[in-house]
């Protein structure tokens, strides 16, 4: 949690530094390991299944240098081909089915869950849609709210600027 009351935000304005009065409210920011991070990535026209699927995973930033092994994608491919056949999975499951340790497993679903990617129920782990497609659409809608969110509140500022420079 970050709380902006106890900052002092300072800005430089007619070559003078002055105070800005710091909401007082509480602002909360979701944080999670593990993040969506869209890349424009070149895809060969001849590609097959897992290759289709490996430039996905790599559009939506999966293969970091940290997941040396694609641990994150071979889990998500486990989780999507189970959904798409109306299957959920438990930790236990996807962890025999890629030949990971349990734990490392849970850390994985993890992130996958805090990113939005997959949805947990109970002990079972599934996709948020039953199609790639529609993931890729969640995704984006996701995204869409985000951006109009963040436009509106760029129209407060944009109001409000004239009453900063003033004070």
């Amino acid at each position: 949690m970050f709380n902006m009351a106890n900052d002092l935000i300072k800005q430089k304005t007619n070559n003078s530094l002055s105070t800005i009065k710091t909401p007082s409210k509480k602002i909360q920011f979701r944080t999670s390991k593990f993040k969506i991070n869209i890349r424009k990535i070149t895809l060969e026209e001849s590609s097959d299944f897992d290759e289709k699927f490996a430039w996905v995973c790599a559009s939506l930033g999966f293969f970091e240098k940290i997941d040396k092994q694609k641990n994150a994608a071979k889990i998500f491919k486990e989780i999507f081909l189970a959904s798409s056949i109306g299957q959920v999975l438990t930790s236990t499951t996807i962890s025999q089915k890629v030949k990971m340790s349990r734990g490392s497993t849970i850390n994985h679903l993890n992130n996958l869950v805090n990113s939005g990617l997959i949805e947990k129920g109970g002990k079972y782990y599934f996709t948020r849609q039953k199609t790639m497609k529609g993931i890729i659409n969640e995704i984006e809608n996701d995204a869409t709210h985000i951006f109009s969110r963040m436009k509106k509140i760029a129209e407060e500022i944009d109001k409000e600027t004239n009453k900063v420079i003033i004070m």
